[in-house]
C-alpha cells in the first residue's frame, strides 16, 4: 500500500503520508504478485481519502498494469524492451516485487547484478526512476532487524548496486510499549524509514 500511495503522489495526487513535497509526473505501477481484486482494493481504499478531483489527478496519471501470471523477466529481450517502452515519459516506474520480474538465482551476485544492471539501463534511456519493492529476509525479519540496510534477501548487490533503499519494519514489542499499543495490536503498525539515499 505505501508504494501505490507514493505512486499515487508522484502521479499527482496528495501527500496523505505526510512526506513532503515530491516531483510529480506519469507513473507506471507494475504488481506482478498481487492480483487485480487486491489493487482495486487498495485504490478503493486510496479513493476514500481524495477529493473526487485528487481522484481524478491519480486517474490521469498513474497507470495500473497488473501482470500476475505473466511471467514478466527483465533479462528476457522482449519483456526488458517490453518495460522500456513502458517507462518512455514517465517519471516513475514500480516493480511490485523484483522476485517477479526475473528467474535468476537471487543469491548468485553476477546474475542480481545483470538484474540491477538492466534497470539501471532503463532508467538511462528513458530517464524514469525505477523503485523495485523487495522482501527481507526471513532471519532479519524474526530478529526485528528489518530496518538494516543489509536485511534485504538475496545478493548484497541488491543493496550495494543501487542508489536509494527505504524500509517498512514491524513494531517490535519495546515499540509498542512506547507507543502505548496493544501487544496483540502492534502487528497493524508499521515504521517507515530509509536505510540507503545516494
Amino acid at each position: 500500500m505505501l508504494a501505490l500511495q507514493l505512486a499515487a503522489q508522484i502521479a499527482g495526487g496528495p501527500d496523505l503520508l505526510e512526506v513532503g513535497e515530491l516531483p510529480t509526473g506519469p507513473v507506471i505501477y507494475l504488481p506482478a504478485e498481487d492480483p487485480p481484486t487486491a489493487i482495486h482494493h487498495r485504490l478503493h481504499a486510496l479513493g476514500a481519502h481524495l477529493s473526487a478531483e485528487e481522484r481524478q489527478a491519480v486517474a490521469d496519471g498513474l497507470l495500473i498494469q497488473p501482470l500476475i501470471g505473466s511471467l514478466p523477466n527483465i533479462m528476457a529481450p522482449e519483456w526488458f524492451d517490453g518495460l522500456k517502452r513502458a517507462a518512455e515519459g514517465r517519471r516513475l516506474m514500480v516493480l511490485d516485487t523484483l522476485r517477479r520480474f526475473h528467474i535468476e538465482e537471487e543469491n548468485a551476485s553476477g546474475p542480481m547484478a545483470q538484474v540491477i544492471g538492466r534497470m539501471e539501463a532503463i532508467a538511462a534511456d528513458t530517464g524514469c526512476s525505477i523503485v523495485f519493492l523487495h522482501h527481507a529476509s526471513k532471519g532479519a525479519a524474526m530478529m526485528g532487524a528489518g530496518d538494516q540496510q543489509q536485511a534485504s534477501r538475496g545478493s548484497s548487490v541488491l543493496v550495494d548496486n543501487i542508489r536509494w533503499q527505504s524500509y517498512l519494519s514491524s513494531m517490535t514489542s519495546a515499540e509498542a510499549e512506547e507507543w502505548g499499543v496493544d501487544d496483540d495490536q502492534r502487528r497493524f503498525f508499521v515504521r517507515f524509514g530509509v536505510s540507503k539515499a545516494n
